[in-house]
């Protein structure tokens, strides 16, 4: 299960203010601070059948590491994001094929085996961006704050990416929740931003 807060930054301006260890050093003990570049995409049948399911299946390179990744069952409550994920470390030869059977493995993940079955898995949406990774101790609660700048590729246009992902590791969905409105009101944060495939199967859509 994922559970997360998601945020717009308004202004690329805000980013170098936002982004300091004293920042997010003042919730807690900060136990990593680091930087990666990632580039994913988005696989679905000609049909859509991923899609029809509201369910994303992506493979996404964080450095040299090819991940893929099962996400569905969105729930969204006041800007706060839950899911199931499932994530399976992959190598570059099975990233020439992509298929969702290598979640077999998973009870959870079946159905959407089963819907997609053996009809091929075809690129619909590809994102390239930069990740800033920070994660905090508040002593009862761990989070990772991501933020990310780049460019969502689709079909029609690109669309930039600048936004602050709060991902809660274990601990208080309350306190969680805190922090991001804290973290909002501070820097004029934009809360409740959809997801990058959602934001780039939109783009698909128009006309």
């Amino acid at each position: 299960m994922e559970i997360e807060l998601k945020y717009g930054i308004p202004d690329p301006a805000i980013i170098d203010s936002l982004w300091k260890e004293e920042v997010f050093g003042g919730y807690g003990s900060v136990d990593k601070n680091t930087m990666i570049s990632m580039s994913a995409t988005y696989y679905d049948t000609r049909e859509g059948d991923l899609r029809k399911a509201k369910a994303a299946f992506r493979i996404r390179r964080e450095g040299d590491q090819p991940v893929a990744t099962l996400k569905w069952n969105d729930s969204v409550r006041e800007g706060l994001f839950e899911r199931e994920e499932l994530n399976i470390n992959l190598t570059d030869s099975d990233c020439d094929a992509p298929t969702l059977k290598k979640f077999a493995e998973s009870e959870s993940a079946v159905p959407l085996i089963e819907t997609v079955g053996d009809r091929p898995l075809i690129p619909v949406i590809k994102t390239n961006f930069t990740r800033r990774i920070m994660r905090i101790d508040t002593g009862t609660t761990i989070f990772e704050a991501d933020l990310d700048t780049g460019i969502i590729i689709t079909s029609k246009k690109n669309l930039d990416i600048c936004e602050l992902e709060i991902e809660l590791y274990s601990g208080s969905r309350e306190e969680l929740v805190h922090i991001g409105e804290d973290l909002a009101k501070r820097f004029g944060l934009i809360p409740g931003v959809k997801s990058k495939y959602q934001r780039g199967i939109e783009a698909c859509d128009e006309k």
